[in-house]
């Protein structure tokens, strides 16, 4: 049972101690184990020493302060105009609906639960991230730290047993930060084929290309932020790579189901970092947004690209990546190479803070296309034209 009670001018949630509760097992019980922090300040509403062992019965303050939603949106009621951190907020309120710790939603009833450590601590929030350089700049706090293996090797298992120990070739790249997010994951899979039997999704294919592009930019010391990233696939080498749902972003948040909320969430993620570099002096900044395209059957599309009007380093990206395919389709001799450069008003594009490279790998519908995708060489083959393309 949840109570609240008035503490110095802020409402506190008040709960009662399950048996065989200590101080960490409640908190963990409440979502309230992401930062030491947070520890510091239980202890320190209920005037109690940090560490004091707690009674079986009583009731405790949790650090979360309970406010009066104005029906608006929560950074107007907080008065505080971080979108990212008001997502973490509008996380962990669905989330304690969720676990049946609350009954109703904030929506419903007004009342919008704060945790301490969304506003007050240093907690894991960001973007899967890589920094594979050793920066003389200091690191990003949320970021997982990856320790060098002997010989210039990291070892980065998000990208699969198979390829996880990354060889650093050189620092061509350090310094310069790529945010890579491939289309749509968890709940969205993207445009869908059934090839025989079996069911090709979008999400799949772009991830893996994305992991590939990712793994290159980091072997010439690079710092890579995944914006999607699915916590057990790894790179594959399989035609075949089936759908799922487990795919997740920023800090192993839930990808949301509605889209206009997982597309504001992608955005605020890659600015939050992209201010924290800002500051830091880091000015190449660039994102690159991987998709296959859904089209009628009949129609073969090469490979092509967006950028947001007005973004010259964008539209660079876009112009110099093109010429690195006509370049390969030439060496090639099989076909002449016809992919597009366009302007267009897409959200991530036009609101994420980096300039932007938006690519449509294929049409997933047409048969000739699918090989470029299915294939896992060819999937290797895109990810090495777009890095020549992206870094330049």
């Amino acid at each position: 049972m949840c109570s609240s009670l008035s503490l110095r001018g802020q409402q506190y949630v008040r709960v009662e101690m399950e048996r065989g509760e200590g101080g960490y097992a409640l908190m963990r019980r409440y979502g309230l184990d992401k930062s030491p922090c947070s520890f510091a300040e239980f202890y320190k509403i209920n005037n109690l020493k940090y560490g004091e062992a707690l009674s079986f019965g009583k009731k405790y303050f949790l650090p979360i302060k309970v406010y009066k939603y104005n029906n608006s949106s929560i950074r107007s009621t907080l008065k505080n105009f971080d979108l990212v951190k008001a997502l973490e907020v509008e996380r962990y309120n669905k989330w304690i609906q969720t676990q049946k710790l609350k009954s109703t939603y904030f929506l419903q009833d007004r009342l919008l639960w704060v945790p301490y450590y969304v506003y007050n601590c240093e907690y894991e929030q960001g973007a899967i991230s890589i920094v594979a350089e050793k920066p003389t700049l200091p690191a990003v706090k949320e970021e997982p730290k990856i320790e060098a293996k002997p010989k210039n090797i990291v070892s980065i298992p998000l990208f699969g047993t198979k390829y996880e120990d990354v060889e650093i070739l050189n620092d061509n790249l350090k310094g310069r930060v790529f945010y890579i997010k491939c289309g749509h994951g968890g709940p969205d899979p993207g445009a869908m084929v059934k090839i025989d039997d079996n069911v090709y999704c979008e999400d799949e294919y772009a991830y893996d290309i994305a992991l590939r592009l990712g793994r290159l930019l980091i072997s010439h010391g690079a710092i890579v932020h995944f914006i999607v990233y699915d916590p057990d696939d790894g790179i594959r080498d399989d035609d075949y790579l089936p759908c799922d749902k487990d795919e997740l972003h920023a800090g192993k948040r839930a990808i949301p189901v509605n889209q206009i909320l997982r597309l504001r969430e992608r955005v605020a993620i890659i600015n939050s970092f992209y201010y924290k570099y800002k500051k830091r002096g880091i000015k190449d900044q660039r994102f690159i947004s991987i998709h296959i395209d859904s089209r009628s059957k009949g129609l073969e599309l090469d490979t092509h690209f967006y950028y947001s009007e007005g973004s010259k380093v964008g539209y660079d990206m876009a112009v110099n990546t093109q010429a690195v395919f006509e370049k390969n389709y030439a060496e090639a001799g099989n076909k002449k190479y016809t992919g597009t450069i366009k302007s267009r008003d897409l959200y991530v594009v036009k609101y994420s803070h980096p300039a932007a490279l938006f690519v449509e790998v294929g049409n997933i519908q047409n048969e000739h296309d699918q090989k470029r995708f299915i294939k896992s060489e060819n999937r290797q083959a895109l990810a090495q034209w777009l890095f020549e393309g992206v870094i330049q």
